[in-house]
């Protein structure tokens, strides 16, 4: 049997909730997901690139930080989709201010798990670009990895395509990120845990 890692963990937290909070949950997948979407904040023409800070606004003058990891994913694999894409981290600890006053990244501490993203993010204003800082040591040497579902089996691997031989500490699922893709996964943290949207005062 072929079993989804990621299906299997999102269930297993789902019947951990409170039935509150399963409720909301259902409620928004059957009434509202299929035309949520994040608030635009600026649009853009500019590429993505490595050490990009970025927004992003799930609520009106709400913004959590995000950055670039990998831009222009160049794959060892062969997969048209996701050649050219470029890896995201989201973190928590949101703002109300459009500037990088609060960035403060912590990689065990992210709104939702690792995700590769296509331009139009940036094009149609869901991400804003306002800085750029060069990747650190740790960030070099991050264990991230995605998990690919094929039909042959499943398993873990890189955004290039190469295999890992274990789960890495971080890990989304490989593929690209539909246009909605952020905003619902967001809103699945957001509705799960609505304190994440108090203002990080640190």
């Amino acid at each position: 049997m072929n079993t989804n890692l990621i299906a299997l963990r999102r269930k297993e937290r789902y019947e951990s909730l409170n039935l509150e909070i399963q409720k909301e949950l259902d409620n928004f997948y059957d009434t509202k997901a299929a035309t949520h979407q994040l608030k635009v904040i600026k649009k853009s023409r500019s590429i993505p690139k490595v050490g990009d800070v970025f927004l992003v606004s799930p609520r009106e003058g709400i913004y959590f930080y995000g950055k670039v990891l990998v831009s222009n994913i160049v794959r060892k694999v062969r997969d048209s989709f996701v050649e050219g894409k470029h890896v995201v981290f989201i973190f928590k600890g949101n703002t109300h201010e459009k500037n990088i006053d609060k960035y403060k990244p912590d990689y065990s501490n992210l709104l939702i798990p690792p995700a590769i993203v296509g331009d139009e993010y940036w094009k149609k204003g869901y991400f804003h670009t306002i800085a750029n800082i060069p990747l650190t040591e740790e960030e070099k040497k991050l264990d991230f990895g995605f998990y690919s579902i094929h039909f042959k089996g499943n398993f873990f691997c890189k955004e290039t395509g190469e295999l890992l031989d274990k789960e890495p500490k971080l890990l989304g699922i490989h593929g690209i990120t539909t246009i909605s893709g952020i905003g619902m996964a967001i809103e699945r943290e957001l509705i799960i845990n609505p304190s994440l949207l108090e203002e990080n005062t640190n």
